[in-house]
């Protein structure tokens, strides 16, 4: 007997075509080597992570060994000059207050180094933190450099943020010396101040010395660049970009654009 015909079309139809079994077939393969190149990547990650657990204690003890005999360095060269007379030892204390300087500038770097590498794959700890202590606590640090050029330091009221106190101060303190370091050599003026925008603060560090061109203003937050023909200054041309690191990690934006006397204001901004 001949089977209706609305049954042989839906026998037909049940079989599948050979070109679907194939495809089946691939999706099947591809499926079990993504499950493969995924362990494969989470295996991976875990590696990543205890290494970068291994190099962030490694970098901990090295910055501890690093700055422990910098800050000796600093208060013996201080006490040291104390005991000197002003004028029988004018050059020794002169050299001596280079040598502070110079182990303040290097222990900055290396605090700010180690604080960046400790933040950089884990949450950002936030507290309320006084800028104005931040701002004042750097002044003391770098209160060698202000005297040795005679520089005038001019801050205004700064606002109370939501932040890393530790890596602010990293911020402040790198920004506030690049001003020291190219502006002239003596005489100098640092003008630190704030403004409130609709959604954040924005905080700028005016400074003198020459005038960083516009497409230079990007490229010199990029590590270990430094500005075209800088001779002035030696460095690795970090500071920038950790203060970059630091300023992204808090939600805000940095850059820097011409003074309104000349020079240079690097801003950045912290979200309200």
């Amino acid at each position: 007997m001949t089977p209706p015909k609305g049954a042989a079309q839906a026998t037909k139809r049940d079989i599948p075509a050979h070109g679907d079994v194939r495809a089946r077939r691939h999706t099947r393969k591809s499926m079990a080597m993504l499950e493969l190149e995924a362990e494969r990547l989470s295996a991976r990650v875990e590696e990543l992570k205890r290494q970068n657990a291994a190099l962030e204690a490694f970098t901990s003890a090295a910055a501890h060994e690093l700055v422990e005999p910098l800050i000796i360095a600093e208060a013996y060269a201080s006490m040291i000059s104390d005991r000197l007379d002003d004028l029988e030892h004018a050059d020794a204390r002169r050299d001596l207050a280079t040598l502070g300087r110079t182990a303040s500038r290097a222990r900055l770097l290396i605090e700010a180094l180690l604080l960046d590498a400790r933040s950089t794959d884990r949450e950002t700890t936030l507290d309320v933190v006084d800028l104005d202590s931040v701002v004042a606590g750097c002044l003391e640090t770098l209160a060698p450099e202000i005297s040795a050029r005679h520089a005038r330091m001019t801050v205004g009221k700064l606002p109370t943020v939501v932040g890393s106190e530790p890596l602010l101060h990293g911020l402040f303190a790198n920004l506030l010396l690049n001003g020291l370091k190219y502006s002239r050599r003596q005489g100098p003026e640092i003008i630190v101040e704030a403004s409130r925008e609709p959604h954040a603060w924005k905080i700028s560090v005016t400074s003198e010395g020459p005038t960083i061109p516009l497409e230079d203003r990007e490229r010199i937050f990029e590590a270990y660049q430094r500005g075209r023909g800088e001779r002035r200054s030696r460095g690795a041309g970090l500071g920038l970009t950790i203060c970059r690191r630091i300023v992204e990690r808090h939600g805000g934006v940095i850059g820097v654009v011409p003074g309104t006397r000349g020079g240079n204001r690097f801003f950045f901004t912290l979200p309200i």
